[in-house]
């Protein structure tokens, strides 16, 4: 058994914390106050395709109070930043920390900010969704986790979590296990958001949009020595459910804040914006929209 903090228990967090509870780990999940008390008084409700819905009773605070072996963060890339402070450094001590979110920027941010710890590259496919505080729903039966699995830690990551019935493949290589999923991630994103519609009606309103994007987001990925197979990731994108939608597409119609530079920002930011130019067309629409 071991003792696992979950800072986030929104989509992704919930997910994990739930899966992991049910293994028998000790769960701590760290969340806004109006969140920690929610599942302090009703628990964790979780349900996915093929699992009999279930409620836990993880120890829920807004502030991590005692160390954990391993940290996982779930958060939104917009709100790492405000979501630390409930995780302090002389608190987590040397813990591993394992975060989930988009984009490739926050490994030297959290590696900064928590000097003793051990932060493992890591990436999720999922499509998940936290309907309210406390109750969390796994769309589909997806939910595939790569981890840098190059250091101790790094491989106990992977154990703890193929235990919890979780998919898991590794990589050696940090950099492959987040550009290769921001190299998919970017183009679905930013076609859904700028389409304002679910993959299958964006593919046909904005086809030119679809293979510049894939193209750029490979490029940028090979200034990083990553290489990605354009054709494939074109291909699963026009694979996917007519009916998907993307997080920031769930985002923008919920009134929520947008993923837009920890997810398209890495690729304007290493291609410059006159190489990116169908990336920055994208983003304007969206920032256009409001």
């Amino acid at each position: 058994m071991a003792t696992v903090g979950v800072l986030g228990p929104g989509g992704v967090g919930g997910l994990i914390a739930a899966r992991l509870g049910a293994a028998g780990h000790e769960v701590t999940v760290v969340a806004t106050e109006r969140t920690a008390a929610e599942i302090t008084a009703r628990g964790l409700s979780f349900q996915a395709p093929g699992v009999a819905p279930s409620v836990s009773y993880p120890d829920a605070r807004p502030w991590l109070t005692a160390p954990v072996e391993v940290l996982v963060v779930a958060v939104k890339a917009t709100e790492l930043l405000a979501a630390v402070q409930r995780v302090p450094a002389a608190v987590l001590g040397s813990a591993t920390v394992v975060p989930l979110l988009n984009g490739v920027d926050h490994l030297p941010v959290l590696r900064a900010l928590y000097p003793r710890a051990s932060v493992v590259a890591a990436s999720i496919a999922v499509e998940a969704a936290r309907h309210r505080p406390g109750v969390v729903e796994q769309l589909s039966r997806i939910a595939d986790l790569v981890v840098a699995d190059g250091t101790p830690e790094g491989s106990s990551a992977v154990e703890l979590f193929r235990a919890a019935g979780l998919t898991v493949t590794t990589d050696s290589d940090e950099q492959n296990v987040l550009w290769r999923k921001l190299s998919f991630l970017d183009p679905f994103a930013l076609l859904t958001t700028g389409a304002d519609a679910a993959i299958g009606e964006a593919l046909r309103l904005k086809e030119s949009w679809v293979r510049p994007l894939v193209d750029e987001a490979a490029a940028a990925a090979a200034t990083w020595n990553v290489r990605i197979d354009a054709d494939a990731v074109e291909a699963r994108i026009r694979s996917l459910p007519a009916t998907m939608q993307s997080s920031m597409l769930r985002d923008r119609r919920g009134g929520r804040a947008l993923e837009l530079d920890a997810i398209a920002g890495p690729v304007i930011r290493a291609l410059g914006s006159t190489k990116a130019t169908t990336t920055v067309e994208v983003v304007r629409t969206i920032l256009a929209a409001g």
